[in-house]
C-alpha cells in the first residue's frame, strides 16, 4: 500500500533550499558586484540549478526505487568512467591543484558527487541479494570492497580527501549493518587510514592544510586565513547576529563565502539562533531518513535510505567541522545550502529517492509504528534464525 511523502523530510529540505536562496545572495553579492557588476550574478545561476534539482527530486520521487536500483550497475559504471576520465585530464585543467570538475565554459560538473550516491545504490542492490553473505570475507565481503575501493581510489587521486572519507565511511557502515564482521572492518579501516595518510602527504597543498590545522589545534600557530575569518564571523554574530545582509566577512575577507563557508555567513548574520536553526533542519533530515530506513519494506530500501541519509549527514558534519576548525579544510559544500550545481542537484535527486521509499513504508499497527531491525538488516536476522 502506497503512503504519502514524508512531510517532515520534505519541509526540512525545502527550508534549507530557501536558506540557500537567501544566503547565497547575501554572501556572494559583494564578490559578484566587484567581478561581474551584478550583485545577483551568483544568485541567478543558483536559481537555475535549484530549479533543475527540484525537478529531479520530484520526478525521481515518483519513480519506484526498485527501478533505480535495477539500473544501479549502469549508473555506477558511468560514474566510475567519469572519474577515470577526469584523472586523465592534463594538469593544466586542474582548479586550485585538484581535478574534481569537468569545465565547459561557465558549466562545472563534479562527478564525485554523482559517484557517491551511485555507489550507495549499487551497494544496496548488491547486498540485498540473498546469496551474498558478507560475513564470508573472500566470497561475500571482498566483491563489495572492490566497489567501494574503486570509487574511493578514483576520488582520492583527484585529490578529494573529504569526499573519499564520506564514501568510505558510508560504505563501511552499510557493510556493518548487513552483517560484516567487526574484525574484518576494523582491519580494513586501519589499512585505509594508513593509505589515506600516505596519499595525503603526497599532495603539497593538502599537506599544508593538515600542518596548518595541527599547528592551530596545538597552539603553535593561528588557523589558516579562511578558517580564521570564519571563526571571526561566527564570533561577531553572537546570539542574534548582525542582521540579514550585514556580514563583514563577505566583503572579500572570507574567500568564496557563498560556497564551502556559507555557514559562517549564516552564523555572522543570524547569530547562534540562526545557526542552531539550520542544524535543527539537518537533524530533522537525519531523523526522518533513518526512520524511513527502519520502516522500509525490504533490505534494498533500508540500505539505500540509510546510505543516502548518512551521506547527507556526514557531508553536513564535515562542512561544519571545517568552518569551526575541528577538521582541516576539505572543500565539502553544505548540502542544499552552498552555492554549486553538482552538489545541489545530486543531493536533491537523492532526497527524491528517500521520498519514494517513504511512500512504501509499512503502515502503523494498533500498538504503534511497525519497527524493522535496522542494525544488521532484516535479511541478516533472517539468516541467523
Amino acid at each position: 500500500m502506497r503512503q504519502g511523502f514524508d512531510t517532515w523530510l520534505l519541509i526540512a529540505v525545502l527550508l534549507l533550499v530557501l536558506c540557500s536562496v537567501c544566503f547565497v545572495y547575501t554572501a556572494s553579492s559583494a564578490k559578484a558586484e566587484r567581478n561581474y557588476d551584478d550583485s545577483a550574478f551568483f544568485l541567478k545561476r543558483q536559481l537555475v540549478r535549484l530549479l533543475l534539482g527540484l525537478i529531479a527530486m520530484f520526478v525521481i520521487s515518483r519513480v519506484d526505487y526498485h527501478d533505480i536500483l535495477a539500473r544501479a550497475p549502469l549508473l555506477y559504471g558511468v560514474s566510475l568512467i567519469l572519474l577515470i576520465v577526469l584523472l586523465l585530464l592534463p594538469e593544466s585543467m586542474a582548479i586550485r591543484g585538484s581535478r574534481r570538475w569537468f569545465v565547459y565554459g561557465p558549466l562545472q560538473v563534479q562527478p564525485s558527487e554523482l559517484a557517491k550516491f551511485c555507489l550507495i545504490f549499487y551497494l544496496a542492490a548488491n547486498l540485498a541479494k540473498t546469496q551474498i553473505d558478507v560475513r564470508n570475507f573472500m566470497d561475500g565481503l571482498m566483491p563489495q570492497l572492490v566497489l567501494i575501493g574503486a570509487t574511493a581510489l578514483a576520488v582520492v587521486l583527484e585529490p578529494d580527501m573529504g569526499t573519499t572519507l564520506i564514501i568510505a565511511t558510508v560504505g563501511m557502515f552499510m557493510l556493518f549493518l548487513h552483517g560484516a564482521r567487526l574484525q574484518h572492518l576494523f582491519a580494513l579501516v586501519s589499512t585505509g587510514v594508513l593509505v589515506a595518510i600516505a596519499l595525503l602527504l603526497r599532495v603539497e597543498y593538502q599537506r599544508d592544510r593538515v600542518e596548518s590545522f595541527l599547528a592551530s589545534v596545538f597552539g603553535a600557530a593561528e588557523p589558516g586565513w579562511q578558517v580564521k575569518q570564519s571563526l571571526i564571523g561566527l564570533g561577531d554574530g553572537g546570539l542574534l547576529g548582525l542582521g540579514l545582509g550585514k556580514s563583514k566577512q563577505k566583503l572579500l575577507f572570507l574567500p568564496d563565502p557563498h560556497t564551502d563557508f556559507i555557514m559562517s555567513i549564516i552564523g555572522e548574520e543570524m547569530g547562534l539562533i540562526g545557526t542552531l536553526g539550520v542544524l535543527l533542519l539537518f537533524f530533522i533530515i537525519l531523523w526522518r531518513g533513518f526512520r524511513i530506513a527502519q520502516a522500509a519494506p525490504d533490505a534494498s530500501g533500508r540500505l539505500t535510505a540509510f546510505g543516502v541519509t548518512l551521506a547527507i549527514g556526514l557531508s553536513a558534519f564535515v562542512n561544519i567541522a571545517v568552518i569551526t576548525n575541528l577538521l582541516p579544510t576539505t572543500g565539502i559544500p553544505l548540502p542544499f545550502v552552498s552555492y554549486g550545481g553538482s552538489s545541489l542537484i545530486v543531493h536533491l535527486a537523492a532526497v527524491g529517492v528517500l521520498l519514494n521509499i517513504s511512500q512504501s513504508v509499512k503502515p502503523k499497527k494498533a500498538g504503534g509504528v511497525t519497527k524493522i531491525p535496522l542494525a544488521r538488516t532484516k535479511w541478516y536476522h533472517d539468516r541467523k534464525r
